[in-house]
């Protein structure tokens, strides 16, 4: 299902520097901004997001790069025009999301003394972590990345958007997006595991869904627990665990598994137990 958007409405977000945008929203690794299916020119970015009320929003950013007073360009693309009260609490909701309110400075006065972060401060400079307003499609990456190499776990994802997920036109294009927990939870476990390929992560996948209709806080609210907390309420989740509380959880967090922590077994120790780090 695709939702033709009507309406645009235009503001700019201001941010601390040092802050890149291309870095920041097209990570170096690969990882998606808010969906797998979003379109990255090298200087704007076409995604979508689900608001809290359930409505499916198109948003084209672009900015000037690392400046000394970062600004983020926003149009957003919706079926109908948002209220004053909206448009508010999404430029709040889209500024946070991009980290653009965060001051890092502090972590690049510290990684200057040692030579490993300082080369990563060089390569990386200005870059943020992003947050994900919507929790479900950071609970699908979590649930579809256990027990998987990464190809099984894209393909996962891929079948869950195609099958259950949303989409929106807008500015020429058509961004698909997750599903919503209430669509899965309406799924049978069946059809999931048929349709997208997810073995014993269809029930897992529809218990968390159905949860989160119930009521589940949003990252923004866990981001204001302590990290503890926030990933003790995560774990409550049926088939979460502390590795994929890690990656759900807003908070920086340091999940790992076999590959990465024999990366940085080679990069922290020198010691290369079987893999061949380039």
């Amino acid at each position: 299902m695709a939702v033709n958007t009507k309406c645009t409405t235009i503001f700019r977000l201001f941010g601390l520097a040092p802050y890149d945008f291309s870095l920041t929203v097209h990570k170096p690794a690969g990882w998606s901004l808010l969906t797998p299916f979003e379109v990255y020119d090298g200087e704007t970015i076409w995604t979508a997001m689900r608001t809290a009320s359930g409505e499916m929003l198109g948003l084209k950013l672009r900015s000037i790069g690392v400046t000394r007073k970062p600004r983020v360009f926003c149009e957003v693309h919706s079926h109908k025009k948002l209220s004053s009260e909206t448009r508010k609490d999404l430029s709040g909701t889209i500024a946070w999301m991009l980290r653009l309110n965060e001051d890092i400075r502090p972590f690049y006065a510290l990684a200057g003394s040692d030579p490993l972060v300082r080369m990563l401060v060089k390569d990386l400079y200005g870059m943020r972590m992003t947050g994900r307003p919507d929790i479900f499609p950071t609970l699908t990456l979590a649930v579809t990345l256990q027990m998987a190499p990464w190809k099984r776990s894209e393909q996962m994802m891929n079948l869950l958007i195609e099958n259950y997920g949303e989409a929106v036109r807008f500015d020429g294009k058509e961004i698909k997006y997750w599903p919503s927990p209430e669509r899965i939870a309406e799924t049978p476990v069946t059809e999931l595991r048929r349709r997208c390929k997810l073995g014993y992560r269809a029930r897992v996948l529809k218990g968390i869904a159905k949860v989160l209709c119930e009521g589940f806080p949003t990252p923004q609210e866990m981001e204001g627990m302590s990290a503890d907390e926030a990933k003790a309420r995560l774990m409550e989740l049926r088939g979460i665990g502390e590795y994929s509380a890690e990656i759900a959880m807003p908070h920086p967090g340091f999940p790992l598994d076999v590959w990465s922590s024999r990366i940085f077994g080679v990069l922290l120790q020198g010691k290369n137990r079987g893999l061949h780090v380039q």
